[in-house]
C-alpha cells in the first residue's frame, strides 16, 4: 500500500452518499438508517439544497428529552409547518409520539464538517478527532463527492503493513 501520508480523501472515500431530506420525520429517519446499515447523512432541502447533517446520536439525544423538551421542539415544528401555536392538548398527545411529529430539520446539526478530495489522509484524521466526529464529506467544486467514516481510516491501516510494523515494534 502506498505511505499514509501520501493518502488523499478521494483515494478511501465512498463515493454513494445517501441522503435524507429536512421534512422527514424523525421515525422515518431511523427506519432509513437501520435499512441502510449507515449511521448518519447529510440533510438536503426540498430544493436539494445541502442544509445540514443529522447522525444515530442525534435521535437517541431525541428520544432521551424529558416531557418539557420534546414539548418544545414539537411547538416549533407545528409553528414552522402552519404559523400558528398548537393548542396544550395537543401537544400533551402529539409528545407520547414526538419521533413521528418531529422531524429532521429539528435534529441535525445545520454546520457540514468536510474536507476536499485531495486532503490528506492525516488531515482527515486530525478534522475527525478534533471535531469529534465519526464521519467527514468529502467535496468537490461545493458539492459531496463521497464520505469517510472511521471505519474507512481503520481498513487502510489495518491494510497497511508498514503502518503495522511500526506499530508491533512499539508495542
Amino acid at each position: 500500500m502506498n505511505n499514509p501520508s501520501l493518502i488523499q480523501a478521494k483515494d478511501i472515500m465512498h463515493r454513494d452518499v445517501l441522503s435524507v431530506y429536512e421534512g422527514w420525520s424523525i421515525q422515518r429517519l431511523a427506519d432509513f438508517f437501520m435499512k441502510h446499515k449507515i449511521s448518519g447523512a447529510p440533510v438536503i432541502a426540498a430544493d436539494h439544497e445541502l442544509v445540514g447533517v443529522v447522525s444515530v446520536s442525534d435521535i437517541f439525544h431525541f428520544e432521551n428529552m424529558d416531557e418539557e423538551q420534546r414539548k418544545s421542539a414539537l411547538q416549533t415544528c407545528y409553528r414552522d409547518a402552519t404559523n400558528t401555536e398548537p393548542n396544550v392538548i395537543d401537544l400533551e398527545s402529539w409528545s407520547k409520539s414526538a419521533q413521528y411529529h418531529c422531524t429532521v430539520h429539528q435534529i441535525m446539526a445545520p454546520h457540514v464538517i468536510s474536507v476536499t478530495e485531495n486532503s490528506s489522509l492525516s488531515d482527515v484524521a486530525t478534522l475527525m478527532l478534533e471535531q469529534n466526529i465519526h464521519r467527514v464529506f468529502v467535496t468537490c467544486d461545493n458539492c459531496i463527492s463521497g464520505v469517510i467514516s472511521t471505519s474507512n481510516i481503520l481498513q487502510v491501516l489495518a491494510n497497511d503493513e508498514t503502518v503495522l510494523t511500526k506499530v508491533r515494534h512499539t508495542a
